[in-house]
């Protein structure tokens, strides 16, 4: 694994419900973790377009990361920031090569 291949930057971000004092929820994010990433866009990965049914895959992004033992990643409550646009798993991490080393995840812009 080449270190240099992580050189985008994109944030870790998680969805709670908290309740507002008045026997209600309101729904807050935070900030997980700012992670280190490798972009596959939509011109890399164009065999895959179909493979979910879909025909207009033009805002997909595909992300590598190093896989860490203190995130989980959940597609409920997680989403994904890059360059201030934000992202929703529509596949759960996969395991590259089953090393444990790295994973996979493809995003969806959030319209």
């Amino acid at each position: 694994m080449r270190a240099r291949k992580y050189n985008k930057r994109i944030e870790v971000w998680q969805t709670a419900n908290v309740s507002d004092g008045f026997g209600g929820n309101t729904v807050t994010t935070s900030l997980v973790n700012n992670s280190w990433c490798k972009l596959i866009t939509n011109e890399k990965a164009n065999y895959r377009d179909t493979d979910f049914g879909e025909t207009e895959t033009y805002d997909r992004l595909i992300i590598q990361l190093r896989k860490r033992k203190d995130l989980v990643y959940n597609s409920k409550t997680n989403f994904f920031k890059y360059r201030g646009v934000e992202y929703s798993m529509i596949s759960e991490p996969i395991n590259i090569g089953f090393e444990d080393r790295e994973i996979q995840i493809t995003l969806t812009k959030i319209l």
